[in-house]
């Protein structure tokens, strides 16, 4: 208790010297090993003869002699440190993402209003905004500017996306003279943002046809269907064109809950992110578009066991003149669904159209022929129930029902594709969804 301080010191130093000598025996050289017991002793000796000048002398040159003992001893290396630091912070953010969070970037409007995905919208470079206007707009609203321009009279060879960073969409257009444009969005926005006006102005010009988007007539009034990149690929882009010019706008970046699902079974009506693979359709449209297998969000409508039925409605018909009905409501198990989710997108009459029957794209079978095999009124699909076999079934449905490709146009999730809820929407900040996902 009563202990002066250079004594504790040096007592410390002499226990820290001998456990030295435990830890790194097999590495030290005989004489080193000597060089350090010795010294113990004689600082040992000092201590009891309570000679301080010989203790402080003693000890300086014991503390010496272990940091030499060692030819591959380094000191402290702050840049080390660090790195160690940011590499372990790498891992433990790796572990979070693959096994409790994993941000998702949305895509496509199927989902709007409730969430947003990648628009474009045209405007005119003259039009722009200043330049600090537009790094606030990047910072709050997710709004990347750009315009693209033709280098010399040539076609559209492709428009595909290129994934980035996992959770980031670009898009690379190809040009017949060899260049290409990269730009961070969907093709959607792409045209969204002018392509779509451009190729109609072009077509009409370019094409022995009256031309109406998504379908041409010929001059005998007969209808013919295509296959819009073939189309594209057949114009002739004038140099100097702006093929698309204005701003995209991000879509939400949320997280998604990995862990939930492994705890509890998956909840009618909620936001639910899953995986494409095995989803014949899916995979057949992404070998097409050279998309790479990517996950969906949509709303969770039926679980394993269910009946799912849309009835009533407004019955319309659609630009190929096929009938569909539109502002229909769900039913499961023959009852109305009730979940606030649900309900709140039949509430969307007049708007956005609610729930429909029809599913967009299209599913088209081999001879270009639209089929209609998607959920239509007076019929219902059983989902099949399955417990641990991972193939029980659900099925799920975009809030912009009217231009959703969901379970209506591909069919059934199966248990082993479901990922987990959407969790919150991280940003846009200004998108008017941030927070937690309802």
């Amino acid at each position: 208790m009563f202990t002066p301080k250079w004594k504790k010191q040096a007592i410390q130093l002499q226990k820290g010297a001998k456990k030295f000598l435990n830890y790194k025996r097999d590495l030290l050289a005989e004489d080193r090993i000597k060089e350090v017991e010795g010294l113990i002793g004689e600082l040992k000796s000092s201590i009891k003869s309570k000679d301080k000048d010989k203790v402080r002398e003693t000890g300086k040159l014991l503390e010496k002699t272990c940091e030499q003992a060692l030819p591959i001893y380094r000191g402290h290396n702050a840049l080390a440190e660090n790195l160690e630091v940011f590499f372990v912070a790498i891992v433990v953010a790796l572990g979070i993402r693959a096994y409790f969070l994993q941000p998702f970037r949305i895509p496509t409007n199927s989902m709007y209003p409730t969430q947003n995905g990648v628009t474009g919208t045209a405007l005119a470079k003259a039009d722009w905004p200043s330049m600090p206007v537009r790094a606030l707009q990047q910072a709050t609203h997710g709004r990347d500017y750009f315009s693209i321009r033709t280098q010399s009279d040539c076609r559209i060879v492709s428009i595909k996306t290129a994934p980035h960073l996992h959770f980031f969409t670009r898009t690379v257009i190809r040009f017949s003279d060899g260049h290409s444009a990269t730009i961070s969005g969907s093709p959607t926005a792409i045209f969204q943002a002018g392509l779509t006006d451009l190729m109609d102005e072009l077509l009409k010009k370019q094409q022995p046809v009256t031309y109406y988007r998504h379908k041409n007539v010929t001059q005998d009034g007969k209808e013919q269907h295509y296959n819009s990149s073939s189309v594209f690929a057949s114009i002739t882009i004038p140099a100097n064109t702006v093929i698309a010019e204005g701003y995209m706008s991000s879509g939400d970046l949320i997280l998604v809950d990995k862990m939930s699902y492994h705890f509890r079974s998956p909840e009618r009506g909620e936001v639910t992110v899953f995986d494409t693979r095995n989803i014949t359709e899916i995979e057949a449209r992404n070998a097409e578009t050279g998309t790479l297998p990517s996950h969906y969000i949509k709303r969770l409508i039926g679980v394993p066991g269910d009946t799912i039925e849309l009835r009533g409605g407004n019955p319309i018909k659609d630009f190929h003149g096929y009938p569909f009905n539109e502002h229909a409501l769900l039913y499961r198990n023959g009852e109305k669904a009730k979940e606030p989710g649900i309900l709140r997108v039949e509430s969307l009459e007049g708007k956005y159209d609610g729930y429909s029957t029809s599913a967009y794209p299209f599913k088209t079978n081999r001879s270009g022929k639209i089929d209609i095999d998607y959920l239509n009124l007076g019929t219902s699909v059983k989902l099949r129930y399955a417990p641990s076999t991972g193939l029980s079934e659900y099925w799920l449905m975009g809030d912009n029902s009217r231009h959703s490709w969901d379970s209506r146009g591909w069919g059934t999730v199966k248990e082993y594709n479901v990922t987990g809820p959407a969790l919150f929407s991280l940003w846009p900040f200004k998108s008017g969804h941030w927070g937690f996902i309802k």
